[in-house]
């Protein structure tokens, strides 16, 4: 899988970017780029793919994600405005002895760590997404320091959830459009039937030849993915409304119980219905 590779822009008062990007005006696809990359996401909600990690994102959702690590974040709702402050820098802006001082090596521990991508949980996420949103506004050392110092309370911190299982491959430019056109039908048509023929046909190879360049790419195989899509998708189901779990089931593209409640213990580690118990967050808004 071959992502897009950004290029970012840094002017001469500044070794690192910090900006607010709005969407629709502002969209990526699949893409990677050779600085780190800390932000939160400010307005709206959809699907987070990070590396070989697929979940959901929503406003508040705070992230530190290595250098040329893959990722997307896909809007629920092509018309949803979705809004991030992100900051992008590079290593070097430490200085070449910097980060190997003994008061840094957490920080330096931290951004081998964020290779596999970190996600900030309860306090930290909001303390971090507190200086976030405002250090677009600071300028130079102030600026400079804030970043800092939110590396360092990641660094200290064990509010973290990392991401991804494999760690970063080697991907070949010609294969960006193809692995984003497989991701992007998936999206689109998980609540239906999908035929591995119609999948590889998007690539223009045969089923086997899509097969293994998919797994040899992912780490996983398509069926693998399109089951986190969908059990991903019964989650927020579970979680969000009032529907029944048999609902639920042939809604997220499953097409009997067995298969649905079998898929699901084995990638949430429960049954549905007890990660509805567990997070039920529509019967606070009854209350």
């Amino acid at each position: 899988m071959k992502p897009l590779i950004q290029k970012l822009p840094v002017d001469s008062s500044s070794s690192f970017v910090a900006r607010t990007y709005t969407t629709p005006y502002f969209e990526t696809p699949w893409h990677q780029h050779e600085e780190y990359e800390l932000l939160i996401e400010i307005a709206g909600n959809g699907s987070a793919f990070i590396g070989d990690h697929i979940g959901e994102y929503h406003a508040g959702d705070v992230f530190l994600l290595g250098k040329n690590l893959p990722h997307w974040f896909r809007k629920k709702d092509v018309e949803m405005v979705g809004s991030a402050v992100v900051v992008q820098f590079r290593e070097e802006i430490f200085g070449e002895n910097f980060l190997n001082l003994p008061e840094m090596q957490p920080i330096k521990n931290t951004l081998k760590q964020a290779s596999h991508g970190i996600a900030l949980k309860g306090e930290l996420r909001e303390t971090i997404g507190n200086t976030l949103r405002m250090i677009e506004s600071l300028s130079g050392f102030t600026q400079l320091a804030a970043l800092i110092n939110c590396l360092h309370q990641i660094s200290v911190s064990d509010q973290v959830t990392y991401l991804t299982q494999t760690s970063i491959i080697s991907f070949s430019k010609q294969d960006q459009d193809r692995i984003h056109k497989v991701y992007e039908y998936t999206m689109q048509n998980f609540q239906k039937k999908i035929l591995l023929e119609d999948v590889a046909s998007l690539t223009n190879q045969s089923v086997s030849a899509f097969s293994h360049y998919f797994k040899k790419n992912t780490k996983k195989n398509y069926i693998q993915f399109l089951t986190e899509i969908r059990i991903s998708h019964s989650c927020k189901l579970l979680a969000g409304t009032e529907m029944s779990v048999t609902e639920i089931c042939y809604e997220s593209g499953f097409h009997n119980w067995s298969n649905f409640s079998k898929h699901f213990k084995t990638i949430m580690l429960m049954s549905p219905m007890k990660y509805r118990r567990s997070n039920r967050r529509y019967i606070q808004k009854s209350n």
